[in-house]
């Protein structure tokens, strides 16, 4: 699977995304959600520690508020294209956040596509978010219209059935799911033992479907109750130990405890440094480690896992 991966610029941050045949592809931890009818905490999110923020044009956006929500995700990635300056010199000595959107996956869906293929030459949207997802066709209508990678939100038991034929899709980079969604549409007793026993299951058959086709650990879902973060550090351990690769937070209390949760694996920092040592040592952006090729977007990355290490 080859996806394009674009960037997201704050004051003083810029990323890529890079993955490569070394097994290093550098996922976010953390990916905050922000809702796309609330502009004056973009900013906010951006510089909350977040490996990624998530704006929202989906749930969070009432039907009559999907156009000027889009108008605002359109201002804000102007915005930040017109301050791009030395991406190399800015994102090597600054933290590195990534900027994706979630779009509906409904009616709403074509007026999305088309404000995300406006913006694509801004190259600063990393990816998309797609809920709600039930059927393969849904994630490559997307990766086709604008080549970037696509997490897959599964939200029913229909998208659960379809799993394995989801996790074929072109342009799929990994796979979340909605516990409140599945919950309520099964009717499981929240907070009940068979409502843990039954995500336990899900959990694994979606780290299994994940592996067996190459994509990215799965993304664990929100954790609602936001005050509770001894309950969700628990939960965030608890999934990070079952192999996912990071965790959707929906306040920016969250973003911490799922970066603590998720941690690099030791080949990926021992490659990782081998990159930034050579990077540091000759100037070179492009060049060859372990008979990989590296490229800037994959030092950008070298560079956040050693941060976050």
């Amino acid at each position: 699977m080859s996806c394009t991966k674009q960037s997201m610029l704050n004051d003083e941050q810029d990323t890529a995304f890079a993955k490569e045949s070394s097994g290093l592809w550098v996922t976010p931890r953390s990916w905050l959600f922000v809702p796309a009818t609330r502009p004056e905490r973009f900013d906010k999110a951006a510089n909350s520690g977040a490996d990624a923020v998530i704006i929202d044009l989906e749930d969070a956006v009432e039907s009559a508020d999907k156009p000027q929500a889009r108008e605002h995700i359109a201002e804000y990635v102007a915005q930040y294209d017109k301050r791009k300056t030395d991406r190399a010199e800015v994102a090597l000595n600054s933290g590195t956040t990534e900027l994706w959107l979630r779009l509906n996956n409904d009616a709403h869906l074509t007026e999305d596509l088309v404000l995300c293929q406006s913006l694509a030459a801004h190259e600063v949207i990393s990816g998309i978010v797609l809920p709600k997802v039930t059927k393969a066709s849904q994630v490559e209508l997307v990766f086709e219209s604008l080549k970037l990678p696509v997490v897959a939100q599964i939200e029913s038991a229909q998208g659960i059935s379809q799993l394995e034929a989801i996790a074929q899709s072109e342009g799929l980079m990994a796979l979340s799911y909605g516990r409140l969604d599945i919950s309520n549409e099964l009717d499981l007793t929240a907070g009940s033992q068979a409502e843990q026993d039954f995500f336990t299951h899900l959990r694994i058959q979606i780290r299994l479907v994940s592996q067996a086709h190459n994509l990215t650990a799965p993304i664990e879902s929100i954790y609602a109750d936001f005050k509770n973060e001894t309950a969700m550090k628990a939960t965030a351990g608890y999934v990070s130990d079952l192999g996912f690769s990071g965790m959707l937070c929906i306040h920016p209390r969250q973003v911490n405890i799922a970066n603590q949760a998720f941690k690099a694996s030791d080949s990926q920092l021992a490659f990782a440094t081998k990159v930034i040592e050579h990077y540091q040592k000759t100037g070179d952006s492009t060049f060859a480690i372990e008979g990989v090729m590296v490229d800037l977007p994959v030092i950008l990355q070298c560079q956040r896992l050693l941060q976050q290490s």
